[in-house]
């Protein structure tokens, strides 16, 4: 089974949730241009956003591969997938070998992984990320390293 990734990112201008309204008001078609769906990818002009939907991140994290600067855009996106959804590390646990390794998958998708909100830019035309890409510490080491350790961990912070 194969699965083909369709973005409709704007309302459809002609018609109302996929219905077109009537002239009357009493009769109701399906809408032939965004199939019913009220939803588009060619909105034929001036069209209002879609909703933003709600598996994709609202904003691109500190360290999101689409930031300037980000590994990914440095080794000339090498990394970065052009014809599916690019998924935000952000909450994934870290395996082993520093890979962010989702704990459960469905027919290849990364269950409760979220979409990157850098690459839906893309993919829909909003503006990319401006601030410059930052590292961000992923292990508990490298966490205390930076702002110490937890209280509760009984192991000291840096000293100011």
């Amino acid at each position: 089974m194969t699965c083909e990734l369709s973005i409709t990112p704007w309302k459809c201008p002609f018609c109302v949730g996929g219905i077109e309204p009537s002239k009357d008001g009493q009769s109701r078609e399906r809408c032939i241009h965004c199939s019913g769906t009220g939803l588009t990818d060619d909105p034929c002009g001036p069209a209002e956003r879609a909703p933003r939907p709600p598996g994709v991140m609202r904003t691109p994290c500190g360290d999101c591969a689409y930031r300037p600067g980000s590994p990914e855009l440095e080794a000339n996106g090498v990394q970065l997938p052009d014809d599916e959804p690019f998924y935000c590390h952000q909450g994934l646990p870290v395996s082993a070998f520093g890979a962010y390794t989702p704990v459960a998958t469905f027919r290849g998708l990364p269950l409760g992984a979220m979409v990157c909100a850098g690459w839906w830019a893309i993919k829909t035309g909003e503006a990319l990320p401006d601030r410059p890409y930052r590292e961000i510490p992923i292990t508990e080491n490298e966490a205390g390293k930076l702002w110490g350790r937890a209280p509760e961990t009984g192991q000291e912070g840096p000293t100011p």
